[in-house]
């Protein structure tokens, strides 16, 4: 029987990450703890430190919905992903300084936040200190009694090692599955 992780991985219809192999469990280990320290320092409202820690001064942040059409609708020329974010650093950083300004609305009175991740898959992409990771997501966002808001997505992350030896994000691309927000606004980090 072969071992997880040489076995071979088919790449995701998508087409948006490359899967070509498994990480070996080591890595995928020290991605998961990554995947879940990131989603602890966003829950508690930490911005400044996931930018500082997680993020790489590289990154493209990116949140697509998708038009569900029929699979043989050929009427209509438009891609079917709508970029709701398309981000590098500077936009994040811009997003973080907005929240502790004290300027932004969503703030006061508090929001909370709990993201679940799971279904946390890690690959390799062939180049060098560099793989990739696939997780599922729910952000659940309470504020007051009566605004509770959740969103279910699909994260595909490139992940580099730094030159401090830790993991860090270089692109995110988040599948929203919703095609409008259902919920009050979509002013968080997914």
């Amino acid at each position: 029987m072969a071992n997880d992780a040489t076995l071979a991985v088919k790449p995701d219809p998508a087409g948006s990450v490359p899967q070509e192999q498994y990480a070996p469990d080591a890595i995928w280990r020290e991605a998961e703890r990554l995947l879940y320290r990131e989603a602890r320092l966003l829950d508690t409202e930490r911005l400044s430190d996931w930018l500082e820690q997680i993020v790489d001064p590289t990154i493209r942040y990116m949140v697509v919905s998708r038009e569900l059409r029929f699979r043989k609708e050929k009427r209509y020329g438009q891609p079917a992903e709508v970029f709701m974010y398309d981000d590098d650093y500077d936009f994040l950083k811009a997003r973080v300084e907005q929240f502790h300004s004290g300027m932004q609305w969503r703030v006061d009175p508090p929001e909370r936040y709990r993201r679940l991740v799971t279904n946390i898959e890690v690959f390799e992409t062939g180049k060098a200190g560099e793989i990739a990771a696939r997780s599922n997501c729910l952000a659940v966002r309470t504020r007051r009694a009566y605004e509770i808001d959740q969103f279910v997505y699909c994260r595909e992350d490139v992940l580099r090692r730094c030159p401090f030896g830790t993991l860090r994000l270089v692109q995110r691309r988040i599948d929203f599955d919703e095609r409008s927000v259902a919920g009050r606004n979509l002013v968080m980090i997914l």
